[in-house]
């Protein structure tokens, strides 16, 4: 198969946007919970909910990755004290979907088909993050992100 990524020393701001950012911008409240991963491209990708019931995957894509950095380790920090505290009282760990963090993401949908192992397609919605606002662990806004180029 052809590669016909772009070497990234080729790759400008616009055009990393008008790769990910395709359809009309949207702003969505999600929360957030501490199952983090890196893909491929080094992208940071979170689960979450969108209105608490519909499972989705963020992504902080591009050189907005290095940016949501805040969001990760806020995540990993909630994680953290939720973990000591059960442990601290004798109490089994705490299940991931519980631990929380509400985030104002601004962003484009894009959905995802995957073949299960019986061969029927599950459709997923992954949320590509522009801008992202969350209160850290003292109350004050946090802000990340930028406006895509148009």
């Amino acid at each position: 198969m052809q590669n016909r990524r772009r070497a990234s020393k080729e790759i400008t701001h616009r055009s990393e946007d008008q790769g990910l950012f395709k359809k009309d911008l949207g702003q969505f409240r999600v929360s957030l919970v501490p199952h983090i991963k890196r893909s491929s491209r080094g992208d940071l990708v979170v689960r979450g909910y969108l209105n608490d019931r519909r499972e989705v995957f963020v992504i902080f894509a591009g050189r907005r990755a290095k940016e949501a950095l805040a969001v990760e380790s806020r995540i990993k920090s909630m994680f953290a004290r939720a973990s000591q505290a059960a442990a601290k009282a004798g109490r089994t760990p705490p299940d991931v979907n519980a631990i929380r963090l509400p985030v104002h993401v601004e962003g484009s949908w894009r959905s995802r088909f995957q073949r299960d192992v019986s061969g029927w397609d599950h459709r997923s919605f992954q949320l590509l993050a522009s801008r992202w606002a969350f209160s850290d662990a003292d109350g004050m806004t946090n802000l990340g992100g930028r406006p895509p180029f148009s």
